[in-house]
């Protein structure tokens, strides 16, 4: 996205623009250094550990319905970066955890954004950076 594609007299509300944009750059730079997408990434950090999680679970984490989640973990197991089997107590439900492969993946996805998050707030000055790190602090904790 260019900064021409910005317009900044947009009737949007500011804060949910910053939030579309963030995720779009994020999601462009997922999927040309690690190969996956920001919702993939988002299901693996419902996964990042070895219990197996169920889709209902991974749904309740993101705030996402059970039905875009099953979409996004076919696609993953497509891709070899989870694992999805019956639930031994219950046949219904799916346990899902993340294969080896997707932890690799879920590891370089951190780093990228990890990365992109550092060169962003290299944009504001150190006071600027802890200021917006509290009233984001805030603004979490206020949802």
């Amino acid at each position: 996205m260019k900064k021409d594609d910005i317009n900044l007299k947009d009737p949007f509300p500011p804060l949910l623009h910053l939030t579309y944009l963030l995720q779009h750059l994020s999601d462009e730079a997922l999927s040309g250094e690690v190969g996956v997408g920001l919702s993939q990434v988002r299901i693996m950090s419902a996964l990042h550990s070895a219990v197996p999680r169920s889709q209902r679970f991974i749904a309740g984490q993101l705030s996402q319905t059970e039905a875009n989640v099953s979409r996004q973990l076919r696609a993953m197991k497509k891709q070899g970066l989870v694992s999805i089997v019956k639930n031994k107590k219950d046949g219904r439900q799916r346990d899902v955890t993340l294969t080896s492969k997707g932890v690799k993946k879920y590891q370089k996805a951190q780093k990228v954004l990890t990365a992109q998050q550092n060169h962003f707030l290299r944009l504001f000055s150190k006071e600027e950076s802890r200021a917006l790190d509290r009233a984001l602090g805030n603004l979490v904790k206020g949802l």
